[in-house]
């Protein structure tokens, strides 16, 4: 198994910050208005310590024709400010890559109190005013701002026992926590295309499809979940995205 980036590239400090952000994120459509000078400051420069080697992200104004209007679903309103998520697609997992950058920058708005919602697809991309080089491709925008109304009171997800492939409170606590932190992770059409299997102090993310920004939002969920332990991630084959193994006390 190839080793990943992700062994040196995150402090422990900052899976610590986005461990404490999970439970608090959730997708905003609806906005009150965009965040301050201050909080974009730090979100600019949020972009540049986040970004995993061939991707980036760019904050930039926009107005509410970039997001397309998806029938039955609130149509994103209210804030003039977005971040674009680019992929260098000559990477290997160019969307794997761009899913971890992403989240760990959703990770770290939330924790500076901006809303955020993934959107890959009912977007204009000719109306993403950044510029790309020849390999580069935007693979998801942002809103960003901040929400308008109070958080959901609940949100839909499927039970932990659902997406693994043994009974998870059987596991050792960080891999259930791992996994929990999985579960709650953001997909596209909330269709949480994942399982988790765990063995031989191993936990490893399952999927259909191994090279998706949705494999890369769970790889940064296990970590960030599993940061106060010593890990070591390998990239899997086949079905398998990726392993997380971590050095448990005897």
């Amino acid at each position: 198994m190839e080793a990943s980036i992700l062994n040196t590239f995150y402090s422990p400090a900052q899976l610590a910050r986005w461990r404490g952000a999970v439970p608090g994120r959730y997708s905003c459509r609806g906005y009150a208005g965009a965040p301050d000078a201050d909080q974009l400051a730090a979100l600019s420069y949020a972009a540049q310590r986040v970004c995993l080697p061939g991707t980036r992200i760019e904050i930039a104004s926009c107005t509410e024709d970039l997001f397309v209007r998806v029938p039955l679903v609130e149509r994103i309103h209210g804030t003039d400010q977005y971040a674009a998520i680019i992929a260098d697609m000559e990477q290997s997992l160019p969307r794997t890559l761009a899913g971890i950058s992403g989240e760990a920058f959703v990770l770290e708005a939330a924790a500076l109190g901006v809303g955020t919602c993934w959107v890959s697809g009912t977007y204009r991309r000719g109306a993403v005013n950044v510029k790309l080089s020849e390999n580069e491709r935007v693979v998801a925008v942002t809103p960003l701002g901040h929400a308008a109304g109070d958080p959901p009171q609940k949100r839909r997800r499927k039970k932990l026992s659902d997406i693994c492939t043994s009974a998870p409170e059987n596991w050792p606590l960080w891999a259930y926590q791992a996994a929990e932190a999985v579960r709650q992770a953001p997909s596209a059409v909330n269709l949480q295309p994942w399982s988790l299997s765990y063995g031989q102090r191993t936990l490893r993310l399952l999927g259909r499809k191994a090279d998706s920004l949705d494999m890369g939002i769970a790889i940064l969920h296990m970590a960030a979940a599993a940061g106060g332990s010593r890990q070591h991630w390998e990239w899997g084959e086949g079905k398998c995205v990726a392993h997380l193994i971590v050095e448990e006390e005897k």
